[in-house]
């Protein structure tokens, strides 16, 4: 129950920061960047936000069926590589807003919480063959 809980509530969050990307895409990347974008900036920035609503959609567990394998992996690869961003943006760049560095941590926690029902899975289907 825990694992479905970690899934409903990463595809939940997902689905509001793509909406957040979509309506007011400005708040977003001033409280993670300091800076807001401008030209295809914008355009990248409304993609990046139809692709979280996507991916959250995507990822809430059906009533069928306990957990999807492939939607727990897209939210753990997804988590785990906006963290990975977010850190390297933190150390690399000059763009440092408020919710960097709280939102790489949220990614990486994300990520760690999705990873035991990963691994949980592997070794049942290793068991199995």
């Amino acid at each position: 129950m825990l694992q479905r809980s970690v899934v409903v509530m990463a595809a939940s969050l997902e689905i509001v920061v793509g909406a957040m990307l979509l309506a007011a895409y400005e708040v977003p990347c001033r409280l993670l960047f300091a800076a807001t974008p401008e030209g295809v900036g914008i355009v990248g920035t409304r993609l990046a936000g139809i692709a979280l609503v996507a991916l959250g959609i995507a990822c809430l567990p059906s009533a069928i069926a306990e957990s999807r394998r492939g939607a727990v992996l897209g939210l753990f690869i997804f988590n785990a590589g906006t963290a990975i961003l977010l850190v390297w943006v933190g150390v690399a760049t000059p763009l440092h807003g408020l919710l960097l560095w709280p939102g790489a941590g949220l990614h990486a926690i994300i990520a760690a919480a999705l990873l035991p029902q990963l691994l949980k899975r592997v070794a049942v289907a290793a068991k199995s063959q």
